[in-house]
């Protein structure tokens, strides 16, 4: 919790003191004092400023001050010297702030001391500072922390305080709602549902839609090696629309997302009704059942975690499906409840056979045959019965330990304590893998005990005879519960995980329709139909009031991992779970390092609570511990074959960057490994980290990473083509200085077509120059680049085949096949030949600068990219486009260094409008900061130029000043400076 007192009074305002009593009683202590003290900075706030004793707060360095004014004016988009609303907004939603706009005016306006609808500078920073967060915090959401921090020793403060300022405000404003059912509606994306949901290409608009169908649950494809299996495209596909119609943005869809939820459950259990009836029960018994299961409160996690909306889908289908059951719809539904949850149709279809007994035998073998027709196919999916899921060994221990007794015994106890959780709904915990249940090491295990619970079905059907025929729904709810707790129990394949609660939400169907039956019966004498209806009251009550209690922990990820370590304390991955959240929310560090520590002591094998860890060390700056606790994170990771799955590529990163001043060539082993395994949206942030260490030693190779972070998917283009031009401009320069010929790329393009000369002619004319492809590239790696080149709809927009307009726009035009394959052809006979020959339409202008005229040219495209003064503006120009803040450009220093080469560019050749579009209304004033700023890191020859651009506008002592100070620099620094 930050700060934003003013966001607590405001919220405290409609709440009663009985509120405010109860929900400061369940704070733990640590919480306590934090809402102690931020009621205290209320309250010195309020008071008059005369009676106010001063207070000295946070304070930002030299350099950080420097920074947050240059992020100040990068949000300044009308650099009126203050940000308004609107902009503060744009920004924020560029980086995905799950905060509403109405947030966002609230904490405006507390911000906007001056009340003139305006912040301005002082009123920004003291925004920042009341976040009360350093540097070191702000980038844990990647796991990367203070090393990528580090990578460009500075971090953008003001979006990033902004940020926390505004989350901390959400909080605030959140934390006095009571009841379940508010927690329900408008809770976070907790637990797994980051990576179902948050973290799955597959939800969002941006990824092909059949894509659903050829990956699993999580965002695997079904046949890769990391995939768990779990097909559920439909469950997928309706996370897909909310967040399509919530406009991509995670935050608009959680409440809409927890409201389907909620109306699920409710559906499935007014259908519960008709079911039971239909099983046999009594109106009476019926009602009373779906009551019941309505309060369970081991549907908790299956309603409150989105990821539980595969039961919900797959419960309501299956009740669609057996209420359907004589007719050829009921097998339709069965098959649509398979692509929502597995298990569904081994339980539908085979009841609906049983239901079909009472009139046909015939039509009961239909559902039957149904069911052997599905079970095939979907294991083809996967790629048959030789392909397993992916599981960690910590997720369920008892099916990896090498004791077959043991295992046969952990494995009948794991089921047991399923059928504990249905009866006796406590504890319960979101997670019950890694150490909450020990192996079972011997039959002298007292819990060996709890196997008489086998014996339960027989007991029940006892119990129902007292009426006659009342023992077939109970006998078809014993079958239901058989049936969907056998692909959870480890006995026909391993699963998972250990003990999962909302596994239970189908077999709890059939549980309650029994305890329905047992408690809603008629028949006996007055007293004993009194005592089971008091006795049905007393548990409805009890389990309502346990729904109440565990659904508050399902409000934040910080309340569930706590929650589960009250329930569950020898779980090694709640500590750690607990120890990062803590860390990512600005939370107390000595607490998340003893949760971290204490993960450790219970497994000392558990890789990524090394990791994590490794991550507080490093941010508390022990380095030395932080890199031996993620090289014993990695080790472990190696050993347990996780290390390019998770979180390991993170923690390669993070060791990396961590190495690169001291131990340069570990470091970079550690950036390649990293380059192998990350996935393409990390792997794209790696890529321009790795070229950023590559820049001083191999500028070369440096400018093929920032290419291959432009190929990548992933949110930083911009930044890629911010670095990639800034790069080749130097090399170009420096080229340039040295007194060498320009690259033969340079030449052709802007060699008109009917003077170019012949290959034959270049082979001969310039013998250093060797185009095309590097001999050194294997033929495999030859194959793929000619094959993404020929294709060039495949990648994206690029300047080795396209020619991008102003706007951001390729002129493309789609080729027909043999074109694709002769452009192929020449690609691999180039490859073999060291040249490679294109054409491609450019628009030049022509004397003036001002009229654009189309033509034919020949292009070479070269790998590496050549480093040319016209390639690197394109870049430059596409990074301004593009890029949006980043930690990955502290400061915005490799938009401003763009902004000062593209605007000076642009006032030379006397295109004002552009120039005044890009830099603001006076390119006469920016010019010159922009260049001063150049001037001061030492880019001399863009500071130089940018002077220069602004003494055509406007003749200054200062401007020529500037271009003095410019010269004498180069002249000092020598050729190929800047």
């Amino acid at each position: 919790m930050g700060s934003g007192g003013s966001v607590l009074s405001d919220s405290l305002k409609d709440a009663s003191p009985a509120q405010v009593a109860e929900t400061f009683g369940t704070l733990s202590a640590e919480d306590k004092k934090k809402v102690a003290s931020a009621l205290a900075n209320v309250g010195e706030q309020d008071a008059p400023k005369e009676a106010a004793p001063e207070k000295k707060g946070p304070t930002l360095s030299e350099e950080q001050r420097n920074m947050l004014k240059a992020a100040f004016e990068e949000i300044d988009k009308d650099k009126s010297r203050a940000i308004e609303a609107n902009e503060l907004k744009a920004v924020m939603a560029k980086m995905n702030v799950p905060l509403s706009e109405e947030q966002i005016d609230g904490v405006f306006k507390r911000a906007d001391v001056n009340k003139d609808a305006k912040l301005s500078f002082e009123e920004y920073e003291s925004l920042v500072l009341k976040s009360h967060l350093s540097c070191n915090m702000l980038l844990q959401d990647l796991f990367s922390g203070s090393c990528i921090i580090r990578a460009e020793a500075g971090l953008n403060m003001a979006v990033s305080g902004a940020d926390a300022v505004l989350r901390c405000a959400a909080r605030s404003k959140h934390r006095w709602r009571d009841g379940p059912r508010a927690n329900a509606l408008e809770g976070d994306f907790v637990f797994d549902d980051a990576y179902a949901i948050v973290q799955n290409p597959d939800v969002y608009s941006s990824s092909p839609w059949f894509q659903v169908f050829w990956h699993d649950f999580w965002g695997f494809p079904l046949l890769s090696d990391k995939s768990h299996k779990s097909y559920r495209p439909l469950t997928t596909l309706t996370f897909r629309l909310q967040m399509s119609y919530a406009g991509d943005r995670a935050d608009s869809a959680a409440k809409m997302m927890h409201s389907l939820n909620v109306f699920l459950h409710s559906l499935n259990s007014a259908l519960l009704v008709f079911l039971f009836q239909t099983f046999g029960f009594r109106v009476g018994e019926s009602m009373l059942g779906a009551l019941l299961f309505a309060c369970h409160p081991v549907h908790i996690e299956a309603v409150a975690s989105l990821v539980g909306r595969a039961e919900l889908l797959a419960a309501l289908l299956s009740i669609l499906s057996l209420l359907s059951h004589s007719t050829p719809l009921a097998l339709v539904l069965a098959g649509l409840a398979l692509l929502c949850k597995e298990t569904a149709a081994v339980v539908a279809l085979p009841l609906c056979s049983c239901l079909q007994l009472r009139k046909s035998r015939l039509k009961a073998l239909l559902p039957i045959l149904w069911l052997c027709l599905l079970i095939p196919l979907r294991l083809l999916l996967h790629g048959g019965m030789q392909a397993r899921p992916f599981l960690h060994r910590e997720s369920n221990p008892g099916a990896f330990a090498e004791d077959w007794l043991s295992r046969i015994l952990t494995l009948h106890y794991y089921l047991f304590r399923h059928l504990q959780l249905l009866v006796w709904p406590h504890p319960l915990c979101c997670d019950w893998s890694h150490g909450s249940i020990p192996l079972l090491e011997s039959p002298a295990d007292l819990r060996v005990a709890a196997f008489w619970v086998y014996a339960l079905p027989a007991g029940l059907l006892k119990v129902s005879r007292i009426r006659e025929g009342s023992h077939t729904g109970v006998i078809l709810s014993s079958l239901l519960i058989f049936l969907s707790l056998l692909p959870a129990s480890n006995l026909l394949f391993s699963v998972g995980f250990t003990v999962a609660e909302r596994v239970l939400y189908l077999p709890s169907l059939g549980f309650c329709g029994i305890l329905g039956h047992v408690l809603g019966r008629g028949t006996g004498a007055t007293g004993q139909r009194c005592l089971r209806l008091g006795v049905a009251g007393v548990v409805l009550a009890l389990w309502s009031y346990s729904c109440l209690q565990h659904s508050r922990a399902w409000w934040t990820a910080e309340a569930l991992y706590r929650a589960g370590l009250q329930a569950n304390p020898r779980n090694e991955k709640l500590h750690d779970l607990l120890a990062t959240r803590l860390q990512n929310s600005g939370g107390d560090l000595q607490e998340a390092t003893w949760h971290a520590e204490q993960a450790i002591a219970l497994n000392p094998f558990y890789w990524h609570a090394h990791a994590s860890l490794g991550q507080l060390k490093s941010a508390a700056g022990q380095r030395a511990q932080a890199v031996k606790h993620y090289k014993r994170a990695l080790r472990l990771a190696e050993q347990q074959h996780l290390d390019d799955v998770a979180d390991a590529p993170k923690v390669r990163l993070n060791l990396a960057v961590m190495l690169q001043d001291s131990d340069a060539k570990a470091a970079e082993h550690h950036f390649r490994r990293f380059e192998e395994a990350a996935s393409q949206e990390l792997r794209q942030m790696g890529l321009l980290i790795f070229g950023a260490f590559l820049e001083s030693r191999d500028p070369k190779e440096a400018a093929e990473r920032y290419e291959q972070a432009l190929r990548d998917q992933g949110p930083h283009h911009g930044v890629a083509h911010l670095r990639l031009g800034s790069l080749l401009r130097r090399l170009a320069n420096a080229s340039a200085a040295s007194g060498a010929a320009a690259p033969a790329a340079v030449q052709r393009v802007a060699t008109p077509k009917a003077t170019q000369a012949s290959p034959k002619q270049r082979s001969e004319g310039n013998e250093t120059e060797a185009p095309g492809l590097r001999v050194g590239d294997s033929w495999r790696a030859a194959w793929g680049q000619c094959w993404r080149r020929a294709v060039p709809w495949s990648v994206p927009c690029l300047p080795d085949w396209d020619l991008v307009e102003k706007d951001g726009t390729c002129k493309r035009d789609i080729p027909p096949t043999w074109q694709v394959l002769r452009r192929w052809w020449r690609c691999m006979w180039t490859f073999a030949n060291s040249g490679e020959q294109g054409s491609c339409r450019l628009k030049t202008t022509d004397a003036s600068g001002r009229a654009e005229v189309e033509t034919e040219t020949e292009i070479l495209s070269t790998w590496p990219l050549p480093a040319t003064e016209e390639r690197a503006l394109h870049h430059l120009q596409q990074g301004l486009l593009t890029s949006a803040p980043s930690a990955l450009d502290p400061g915005g220093r490799k938009r401003r260094e763009a902004m000062a080469v593209v605007g000076a560019r642009l006032t030379l050749a006397r295109r004002h409008g552009e120039a005044r579009a890009l830099l603001g209304a006076a390119p006469q004033e920016v010019l010159p900061q922009l260049a001063t700023e150049q001037l001061k890191v030492g880019n001399a020859a863009v500071a130089l130029e940018a002077f220069r651009a602004a003494a055509s506008l406007q003749q200054t002592a200062s401007t020529h000043l500037g271009i003095a100070a410019a010269l004498e620099q180069l002249g000092q620094a020598g050729p190929g400076r800047g």
